[in-house]
Formats: structure tokens, sequence, C-alpha cells
């Protein structure tokens, strides 16, 4: 039953047990204590409120009021068998793709790479879809665990009939990924993604560096208020319109939200020995030993995805963007600490 829904019954149910709190008030001084009028009233008034009372714990347990999700809630709707990396595009994911494929025969689990799209936000019907093909590979394989990797946002497979996957993901400096992404798209384009039907590719870049975008108020460069775009904070928040629209209070809030609920780790790319060694103690069953393969093999190997030929971030523009996305800087400041509070607390070899 959806959250409104269940809201909605919860009113119901508490305006109908006043109603009755009302009878009882003019009726009782007419009856006879014991009758069986009045036990039968009784007992109809405690069966109602027993039953808002419960609705209203599963309420608050699934975040309908926008309150933390509850540990116990999280634990039975959870599996550890399966991890979802639902990759913010330009945070060095491609890197972490690797060492799961690295680490998956010594682990003992499989990495399924899921077929990107230039849509990030699905509907309802591309979110059963997904969650549907996740189930699907499950069944096909033989390993006792697997994990998954997509750019998508925040889906809530619960929603759907199945448990929540240990959901993942990797960031980075909010000015930073607007800077990688501009200029990768001026040199790698990406035919190869998937398009839905109707998909109508943008128009090709007109500038060729952010000073220049941001000089002409380029909407690819002036982040506006009120406006959609596919920053950091919809990964986490998920597939409603407010998750996308820059700086709305509401979404960072539910990206936070969410984040404490079904990230056991989020790491920070600029920290990446911190977000390794974190992932190696909080998810050993599919991480184990990553900080060793990471510093002897993966720093040896080339690293195709990186863009040799962009340019250093102005401070003017660096300045301009910090402002545009300050919502962004918030929640990327809320992770960082998140990830430095978590390696803290490891125990000390």
């Amino acid at each position: 039953m959806p959250i409104s829904v269940r809201l909605a019954s919860a009113r119901e149910g508490c305006a109908v047990r006043v109603t009755i709190e009302m009878a009882l008030v003019l009726l009782l001084p007419r009856l006879r204590v014991g009758s069986a009028l009045t036990l039968l009233l009784l007992l109809l008034l405690l069966l109602l409120m027993a039953y808002t009372a419960h609705h209203h714990v599963r309420i608050s347990r699934t975040g309908g009021n926008g309150e933390a999700l509850d540990p116990r809630h999280v634990a039975l709707h959870q599996t550890p068998h399966v991890l979802f990396f639902n990759r913010v595009p330009k945070c060095g994911s491609e890197m972490l793709v690797l060492l799961l494929q690295w680490l998956q025969a010594r682990n003992g689990f499989r990495h399924v790479r899921l077929k990107n799209s230039v849509r990030r936000y699905l509907t309802r019907d591309e979110q059963a879809a997904l969650v549907e093909e996740v189930g699907e590979r499950l069944q096909e394989s033989p390993e006792p665990r697997v994990s998954f990797d997509r750019h998508v946002y925040f889906t809530n497979f619960s929603n759907h009939g199945f448990k929540m996957p240990l959901y993942l993901n990797l960031v980075r400096d909010p000015v930073e990924k607007v800077a990688s992404r501009f200029y990768y798209a001026r040199v790698t384009p990406r035919p190869g993604a998937a398009t839905p039907p109707g998909y109508t590719r943008p128009a090709p870049p007109r500038y060729t560096s952010l000073e220049e975008c941001l000089q002409h108020h380029d909407p690819e460069c002036t982040f506006l208020p009120g406006h959609m775009y596919d920053l950091t904070i919809p990964y986490f928040c998920g597939h409603k319109e407010f998750c996308r629209e820059l700086n709305n209070e509401a979404a960072l809030r539910e990206a936070k939200r969410q984040v404490e609920a079904w990230f056991p780790v989020v790491g920070i790319l600029e920290e990446v020995n911190v977000t390794l060694a974190v992932l190696q103690h909080r998810l050993p069953h599919y991480f184990a030993g990553v900080l060793d393969l990471y510093h002897n093999d993966l720093l040896a190997a080339p690293h195709y995805n990186m863009n040799q030929q962009r340019p250093p971030t102005s401070p003017e523009v660096e300045a301009a963007l910090r402002t545009n996305i300050s919502l962004e800087y918030d929640f990327y400041n809320f992770l960082k600490q998140r990830l430095v509070k978590q390696y803290l607390e490891l125990p000390v070899t």
C-alpha cells in the first residue's frame, strides 16, 4: 500500500476513533455498567485505537512523514546478497566498477553491468522493469551474492515486491563534477547509450569552455533554482520530479534520509583511500582486499575514461558555480562528514 494511502487510512481511522469516543461520552451515562452494549462499544474503541496506532508506526518506519527510517524496518527489508551501485556520472565510478569486476572471483560474487540509458529518471513502469531485470539476473546467477551497476536514480525496490539491495555510490566535489561532465561531453560522445522511444538527442554543445558558457548564460552551465538538472542529489532522492529541481530543500532532506537508510557507504572521490578502507570494513563480502588491489594493480592500469584535455577551472567560474549549486555542496559535505566518521570508527590494526 503506498505511503499516501496509509496516511489517508490513518487519518480516517483517527477521525472514526474520535467519533466513537464522543458517542461513548454521550451514551455511557445512560447505560448500565456491564451491559452488553457498553462492552461492545469499549471493545470497538480499543480495536480502533490499536489499528490507528499500528498504522502510525508503519508510517513512521517507512518515512511517510519525512522522518528517518527505523533501523528495524531497514534490517527487515534489505538483503545483503545484492549490491546496487547506481552510479553518479563523472565521479570515478568506472574505477570502482573495475575493482568490483576484479574482486568478484576472489570474493565469491558476480558483478553484472546493466545497460545504461541516456535518461536516469524512470517512470513507475520503468522502475518495475529495472527491478524485474535485477530479479531475473539473480535467478540466473550461481553465486550467492550479486552486484550491479547502472547510471540511474535511487529506486525503491520494495515498492515492487522485492527486498532493497545494499546501495552504493561515489561522489565528488560538485564543481569538479560539473566541469568534468562539461568537457567530457565535448570529447567523448556516447553513441552506444540506450535511448527511450521518442527521445530527441540534444543539439551539439555551443561553447567549448565553461567560462564562455557562463558568460553567455547558457542553460547548460547557468544553474537556475527551480529548473531540472541531472546533478548528484537525484541519485539519492529518487524519481519524483522535485528530486531533480535545483536547490530544492525537500529533495536534499529526502536524499539524506535515503542515504542513512539504504547506503551503508557513499564514497568520496577526493578521499579514495578512506573510501576503500571503509568499503573493505563495512562490505567485506564484496570489497575484501580492495586496498591492496587498488594500490598494487589498479594504479598501474591505464585510465581510459579520463579526459586528458580538460583545462583547469578558473576561480571565477568555481565561485559562480558554488553559488548556483549551493545545496549540492550541502549534500556533499554531509556525505564527506559521514564517510570520515565511519573511517574514524574503524578498528585500529
